[in-house]
């Protein structure tokens, strides 16, 4: 089968994510199998037009502000010249609405919804933006089938008005090769966020409860892995809270860095309003690392309270300052709960999560030709 993918962004790309790890890690196995994917993705500075990673044929077009114009430019003739047989939309921002823009079949991968908390990331009228083009999803996708993350975002997509039974829940997995714990590294109370340091991760919380936590006179470093236009905001907030000594902006790391820190750190932090599902919490319960998270969609999904760490109530600094002070000050639990978090995180495999993501491109593309019939 000719598969064709759009993405706003390619996983060579420099703000790559999760959505970009979900993509490749899923479409590269269905290389395997013996499909033909091509991905549409925007340009970035030094990235070619064209390129093959992992068997996936990349086709680069429009820009970080222009990509989604760009595809509504192109994409008809893109699908008729490649002969597609089907179109996967990745609405993870702001949609394609490949459904009026092709007769071919579409279906649709939506990591989560922004929602009211766009406006947590971005200011009118951006936000406003954001929010109309999710609530034209309805019209645009009609009874086309869904393939989402986790049970967060499946319930945020039945509110939104597609019926539960065109939605198909497929957690991603964890490349267990690469994220497994190492008993040769030595544990230090370092309190670790990892991901794109954007307003609605809320690494503020993380933050404000660090100088709570140094008022206490415990020892510890937070260390912030990430870029993101948020960081100078967090900077200035680290000064102005006198917790520079402790706090440590990484920027950019390697893959082998970042693996480093999940087996060194005590504990990680995951403060965001919502998530699709939590791919960096499973990479670090691979490891062996235990997590403190806020209660927010999708990491509801990928972890349980007391298995393999802890909730507490998103925005309540109070609660988060108790559950990581629990943490760092008892090694026994956080022994036990990195214990568990390894076995926690192998209930997902990227293999499993490919073939079921094949098995719902297949009922798409039957689906299509039956209703053309």
């Amino acid at each position: 089968m000719k598969m064709l993918v759009i993405n706003w962004r390619c996983v060579k790309n420099p703000l790559a994510g999760g959505a970009e790890i979900y993509l490749q890690e899923i479409f590269r196995r269905l290389v395997q199998h013996g499909h033909k994917v091509t991905q549409l993705a925007e340009r970035f500075p030094g990235s070619a037009a064209e390129e093959t990673v992992d068997g996936i044929r990349i086709l680069r077009m429009g820009g970080k502000n222009t990509f989604n114009f760009a595809v509504y430019r192109g994409l008809k003739g893109i699908v008729e010249q490649g002969d597609y047989d089907i179109v996967i939309d990745d609405l993870n921002k702001i949609p394609f609405y490949s459904p009026w823009l092709t007769e071919k079949p579409v279906m649709a991968i939506l990591m989560h919804l922004f929602r009211g908390s766009i406006f947590k990331e971005a200011f009118f009228p951006l936000a406003g933006y954001v929010y109309l083009s999710e609530s034209i999803i309805p019209w645009a996708y009609g009874n086309r089938l869904f393939a989402v993350l986790s049970e967060s975002s499946k319930r945020d997509v039945v509110r939104l008005g597609i019926k539960p039974e065109q939605i198909a829940v497929v957690p991603p997995g964890t490349d267990f090769d690469r994220f497994r714990p190492d008993l040769s590294v030595k544990r230090e109370p370092i309190l670790l966020h990892v991901g794109r340091i954007k307003r609605y991760k809320a690494v503020d919380h993380l933050l404000q409860a660090a100088q709570l936590l140094k008022n206490k006179s415990r020892k510890f470093k937070v260390v912030v892995v990430g870029t993101g236009d948020d960081r100078p905001r967090l900077e200035k907030m680290t000064r102005e809270l006198g917790i520079e000594g402790i706090v440590r902006f990484t920027g950019f790391i390697s893959e082998e860095e970042k693996i480093r820190l999940y087996r060194q750190s005590a504990v990680l932090v995951e403060n965001s309003v919502k998530e699709g599902w939590g791919l960096i919490v499973m990479e670090a319960n691979a490891c062996g690392l235990p997590v403190v998270v806020a209660r927010s969609p999708g990491l509801v999904d990928s972890s349980r309270d007391g298995v393999n760490g802890l909730f507490y109530e998103y925005g309540n600094v109070s609660d988060l300052v108790e559950k990581l002070d629990r943490l760092l000050q008892d090694k026994e639990l956080r022994t036990q709960l990195g214990q568990q978090a390894i076995e926690w995180a192998h209930q997902w495999t990227w293999d499993g999560a490919a073939r079921e993501m094949e098995g719902i491109i297949g009922r798409a593309v039957a689906r299509h030709n039956r209703e053309q019939r």
